[in-house]
């Protein structure tokens, strides 16, 4: 992993007469809305980035071209009875769905079944790390999908296994379009296999991506950033400051791994791993900081294994508390204030 990052650039005033579906468009939009945005807030009052990775690690990736509605599955694209059925298919499989397209301008499109287009079946559960690809035209070629199988290894010939989603979707969060765009692009010249997509959570963290097949996530990304995670990742490193977890991994098994390696000063993908993680009881709350005291604590014991670049491996032991933080308007559309729970490391020690 590589603590450091690449500071964020700042957008300059674009003329208001940037051609619509630019870069440029897109960081002339990016300007006004800083400063009322969930992004923006979000980063003003020091929420933490580590530790937000999505709970799912299987994901059924559909290429669908024209504008997107608030969710991948909403009948806009694919009808009713055959979205609903996919959906119940995608929830009892464990698949989160998403909706993907190419960089750049997106003109209205017609329905669409109008053309071959295609799918992508990704696990990113260790020991997996695959995606299988095909192609759909109508919703019912979607319905025959078995989305719980095992992905084969043969499934690394049929397609890339290389790639970035950046959440787009503008609709669910105008955050996610403003700040996601420029960042597409601006990997889509990396040469990782690149997708805009449809909601990957944490609006509040855009622009924010998803790499597959390992299932790694990252925010607050600018296209400068954006480019130097991509190039650190694929030279085994890891941002910590841009880095949210991994797609599918418990909350307090995120956190542990991102405070060791931070303990530790090995910010190499994998270089830290958790053996074991489990709830504890809380001792006594006597001596508790009174917001803790008044409350159920949510503490883990996390076992944790090192493997430095040379040496034999090192166990350690984190105890960790959940604590909720203040109540923030999480996306752009919220109505109200909602409160999340982050893990916080209180010891680490090695084990005997």
């Amino acid at each position: 992993m590589t603590r450091g990052s690449v500071a964020p650039a700042v957008a300059g005033r674009i003329q208001r007469e940037a051609v619509p579906g630019t870069v440029a468009a897109a960081l002339a939009e990016q300007s006004e809305h800083e400063s009322m945005s969930c992004a923006h807030a979000a980063r003003m009052r020091g929420e933490p980035l580590a530790a937000s990775a999505v709970r799912f690690s299987r994901f059924l990736l559909l290429e669908v071209p024209g504008p997107w509605g608030n969710s991948a599955l909403d009948g806009k694209h694919i009808e009713g009875a055959a979205a609903r059925q996919l959906a119940k298919t995608a929830a009892a499989a464990g698949a989160h769905v998403m909706l993907i397209r190419r960089p750049g301008r997106h003109p209205a499109a017609g329905r669409a079944e109008q053309r071959s287009m295609a799918w992508a079946l990704a696990d990113a559960a260790p020991g997996t790390e695959r995606v299988l690809w095909g192609s759909w035209r109508e919703p019912a070629d979607l319905l025959e999908l078995d989305l719980a199988a095992e992905i084969s290894p043969t499934a690394q010939a049929v397609g890339p296994q290389r790639l970035a989603l950046v959440c787009t979707n503008g609709k669910r969060d105008q955050c996610c379009a403003i700040h996601g765009r420029p960042v597409a692009q601006a990997i889509a010249a990396t040469g990782w296999d690149t997708w805009e997509c449809s909601h990957l959570g944490g609006h509040r963290f855009a622009a924010t991506i998803l790499l597959l097949p390992t299932g790694d996530m990252f925010g607050w990304l600018d296209p400068r950033s954006a480019v130097e995670v991509v190039r650190q990742f694929d030279a085994g490193q890891l941002v910590l400051s841009h880095y949210r977890g991994r797609a599918g991994t418990p909350e307090p098994v995120q956190a542990a791994l991102h405070a060791a390696a931070v303990r530790l000063g090995d910010f190499r993908r994998d270089a830290v791993q958790v053996s074991s993680a489990s709830p504890v009881p809380a001792p006594s709350a006597a001596g508790w900081p009174a917001h803790l005291a008044a409350a159920e604590v949510d503490m883990w014991q996390v076992e944790i294994t090192h493997e430095p670049e040379h040496g034999p491996a090192v166990d350690y032991r984190m105890m960790l508390i959940g604590d909720q933080l203040a109540p923030a308007f999480l996306s752009c559309h919220d109505n109200s204030p909602k409160a999340e729970i982050r893990y916080t490391a209180l010891s680490f020690s090695r084990r005997q």
